[in-house]
């Protein structure tokens, strides 16, 4: 038996990132590994020069994500003001406001993409070097130290994370299990459970549930998936205060529908 953090990840607009080139943002349909760290960074309270405490969390847990509902696509044309580095270094200002009105500044057109009523399953599971236990980012996601958004700061979450530790033999059945909770609790009170229900019938795309399984590598065993393909994301992020990111391999695999079903991966 291994043990897994599973949470829901849903808000009205969400961006999961994606190779931003020239003027056009992208957002990809399901969370990329470095949002889902990002958000786990900012509820413990990680500062993005904290270097090391972020290559701790990178180093220390394996990551999936079954995108539940895709939602719809979404895109904004958006435009920004800004003012040049070397001139906001001259100009002083101690707020954006102040800093608009003492340099020129210019503008930023951009097509920035959407996703509208997304839902995601998210799964982690701890490595040997590890640095804090599942309850101690459980704890984190129930009580964050920095206010989470989904993906931009003005995407706000339409459900609680509601994460739960929960002890599986393969990662399908740790899915499983979640599905069967939602992440509510057992002694939660009956308008909570019947709001959260209602959240989930109204997201429940008409083909079904999504079961498709985008994980890292898991090295506990048989993940009880169907193997689809392996992609390439660049949504790796060896370093936070820079904003770079890097190329990882992902593997693509399918929950199967019943236990007997089960595929080996």
């Amino acid at each position: 038996m291994s043990e897994f953090l599973l949470f829901t990840l849903h808000a009205p607009l969400a961006s999961w990132g994606d190779i931003a080139v020239g003027e056009t943002r992208g957002s990809w349909d399901r969370p990329s590994r470095s949002a889902v760290l990002g958000l786990l960074a900012a509820a413990l309270g990680l500062t993005r020069d904290e270097q090391e405490r972020h290559d701790a969390l990178d180093a220390g847990y394996g990551v999936a994500v079954r995108l539940d509902a895709p939602g719809t696509p979404l895109v904004d044309y958006h435009t920004t003001q800004l003012v040049a580095s070397s001139a906001a270094r001259r100009a002083g200002a101690r707020t954006r406001a102040e800093l608009l009105r003492v340099a020129k500044s210019e503008t930023m057109l951009s097509r920035r993409a959407y996703r509208q009523d997304a839902l995601a399953t998210v799964a982690l599971w701890a490595r040997p070097t590890a640095a804090w236990s599942l309850d101690e980012l459980a704890a984190a996601l129930r009580r964050p130290v920095f206010v989470p958004y989904a993906g931009r700061k003005a995407n706000v979450f339409g459900l609680p994370f509601a994460p739960e530790v929960i002890e599986a033999p393969t990662l399908a059945v740790a899915f499983r299990r979640r599905a069967e909770t939602r992440g509510v609790r057992p002694d939660a009170p009956p308008a909570v459970r019947q709001w959260v229900d209602e959240v989930w019938r109204r997201l429940r795309p008409r083909d079904g549930w999504g079961r498709e399984v985008a994980h890292d590598r898991w090295d506990g065993g048989e993940t009880g998936f169907v193997p689809l393909r392996r992609e390439v994301r660049r949504d790796a992020s060896p370093h936070r205060a820079r904003w770079h990111f890097a190329d990882r391999s992902v593997d693509v695999a399918l929950l199967p529908e019943a236990p007997e079903q089960e595929g080996r991966a």
